[in-house]
C-alpha cells in the first residue's frame, strides 16, 4: 500500500489537525469547509494565497527562471482541481495543494495539458488561471479563442 503524505501531515501536525477538526465542527458544506481551509491553512502556514503575494525579491536568482518554482496557493488548487475528478472532496484538493507548495511539489502543466488537448497539444500551449482565492479556474485562450487578458486570467503560462 502506498503512503499517504498528506495523511501523515495531518497526524504528525497538530496545529494542521485542530485547523480541520475545527473546520468540521463549522457543519459547513464541504465546498465551503474547503473554502475556510483555503484561507486558514494560506494563514497558519504563510504561504502565499496570490501570485500578487510572492515577493520575488525573496526568490534565489537561479529560481526566477523557473516557472514552477514560485506558486500560490490560488494557482496549485486550481491546477489540482482541474486535474481531479468531479467527484473529488473539495477539502482533500485544498489539502493537497498546501502539501505541495510546503514540500516543494508542483503541477506539472505538461499534465494539465495532456488532460485538456491529449496528444494533440498545440505548439507554444498558453495556460491561464482565472478567479480569485479558492474560485481559481484553469483556461485555455487558444482553445478559448480570446487572449488570457480578456479571459480574465491572473497569471498565464506558456508551455512548449
Amino acid at each position: 500500500m502506498e503512503e499517504n503524505l498528506v495523511q501523515n501531515w495531518i497526524d504528525s501536525d497538530k496545529a494542521l489537525y485542530n485547523l480541520i477538526t475545527e473546520i468540521e465542527a463549522t457543519n459547513k458544506s464541504f465546498p465551503e469547509q474547503a473554502e475556510l481551509a483555503f484561507e486558514k491553512l494560506s494563514e497558519l502556514y504563510n504561504i502565499p494565497r496570490m501570485p500578487s503575494d510572492i515577493n520575488d525579491e525573496e526568490l534565489d536568482e537561479d529560481e526566477e527562471f523557473e516557472d514552477d518554482i514560485s506558486r500560490s496557493l490560488f494557482e496549485e488548487h486550481a491546477l489540482l482541481k482541474y486535474l481531479a475528478g468531479k467527484f473529488e472532496d473539495p477539502r482533500s484538493i485544498v489539502l493537497s495543494a498546501a502539501f505541495h507548495l510546503l514540500n516543494d511539489y508542483r503541477v506539472e502543466l505538461l499534465q494539465v495539458a495532456i488532460k485538456e488537448f491529449g496528444k494533440n497539444i498545440p505548439e507554444n500551449c498558453k495556460i491561464g488561471i482565472r478567479g480569485d482565492g479558492f474560485h481559481g479556474e484553469v483556461v485555455f485562450p487558444q482553445k478559448e479563442t480570446e487572449s488570457w487578458y480578456d479571459l480574465g486570467c491572473i497569471v498565464m503560462t506558456q508551455i512548449n
